[in-house]
C-alpha cells in the first residue's frame, strides 16, 4: 500500500532542480579543474534556488521529496549533497511502501456466514440469459 500526496507545479519545479543538482554533481567527479570551478558555481546557483523552491513548497510536498535538509536557520532548507549523491538513481520523489497486515480469521467468519440466496441467483441468471432468448 501506499498513500498519494497532493503536488503543485512547485513541486515539480522542485523535483527538476534536485535533478539537475544531482547531474551536475555527478560530473563534477571526472571535470577538469576549469570545469570544477565553473560547476562549483552552477550547484551553488542551483542550492540556493532549491533552498528558495523548497521554502515555498507545502509541509507534505516537502515530505514527499528525498535530497533536502532542514537549514541552521529555521524555515529554511537545503539541499543534502550526501544523500543526492550517495544513490544517484533513487528517486527524488520519496515513495514508501508498507504491507497491511491482517488477521485470516476475520476472513474465515465470513464465509461461513453467507451462502448464496437461491432466489437471487435465478434471478441473475434469468437476467444474463434474457438477451439470447
Amino acid at each position: 500500500m501506499y498513500e498519494q500526496v497532493d503536488t503543485g507545479p512547485l513541486y515539480e519545479q522542485a523535483v527538476q532542480l534536485l535533478s539537475t543538482y544531482r547531474s551536475v554533481a555527478a560530473r563534477m567527479a571526472n571535470a577538469k579543474p576549469r570545469t570544477q570551478g565553473k560547476l562549483d558555481r552552477r550547484l551553488e546557483q542551483l542550492g540556493e534556488k532549491i533552498s528558495e523552491r523548497l521554502g515555498e513548497l507545502t509541509f507534505n510536498e516537502r515530505k514527499a521529496l528525498t535530497g533536502w535538509q532542514e537549514g541552521v536557520v529555521p524555515d529554511m532548507y537545503e539541499v543534502d549533497h550526501k544523500a543526492l549523491t550517495a544513490q544517484p538513481y533513487q528517486s527524488i520523489r520519496r515513495v514508501d511502501r508498507w504491507t497491511e497486515e491482517y488477521d485470516p480469521a476475520d476472513y474465515e467468519a465470513d464465509k461461513t456466514g453467507s451462502e448464496p440466496d437461491k432466489s437471487i441467483s435465478d434471478q441473475l441468471a434469468k437476467f444474463l440469459h434474457m438477451g439470447l432468448d
